[in-house]
């Protein structure tokens, strides 16, 4: 079992509310369990030639939130600028660097609007006391997908 503290990405993200940790495994676990109970393991190469390596992809998502490594271990876009300039700094994390809110910070956050948010609010109440209102939230079902739709509204 990870620690709260490993799904703490450097910029600020919840790795809890991405849909490779949260939902993807359980939706791929239903419908891998539900394709076995029919047999499709062993005709489903005869409807589809491709259908080998979907069966170990489907099989590799249902264990995706045990597998993950994390933006911390390398999840996620290898060149990602953020993740390497909070190596660089030895910051940890975009909240405590002394440039918060730079550029690279601030582009992304069109892509997930609430993360400036995020990171104000672990400098204003700590890292720990921030992950576990992130895991009550998840509890809630809130996703990054959620949240982005909702401050598009």
């Amino acid at each position: 079992m990870k620690e709260l503290r490993e799904y703490l990405c450097y910029c600020g993200l919840y790795c809890k509310m991405c849909s490779l940790v949260n939902g993807m495994p359980q939706e791929a676990k239903h419908l891998y369990n539900t394709m076995k109970r029919d047999g499709w393991e062993f005709f489903g190469k005869y409807e589809y030639p491709e259908f080998e390596v979907f069966w170990k992809v489907l099989d590799s998502l249902q264990h995706k939130d045990d597998t993950c490594v994390l933006c911390q271990g390398g999840c996620g876009d290898p060149s990602c600028e953020i993740r390497k300039c909070a190596k660089e700094k030895k910051s940890g994390l975009c909240a405590y660097c002394d440039t918060f809110p730079c550029e690279k910070l601030e582009s992304f956050a069109k892509d997930y609007p609430f993360i400036l948010d995020n990171n104000r609010r672990i400098r204003e109440i700590g890292i720990e006391t921030w992950l576990l209102e992130q895991d009550k939230l998840v509890a809630e079902g809130v996703t990054n997908a959620s949240l982005i739709q909702e401050q598009k509204k």
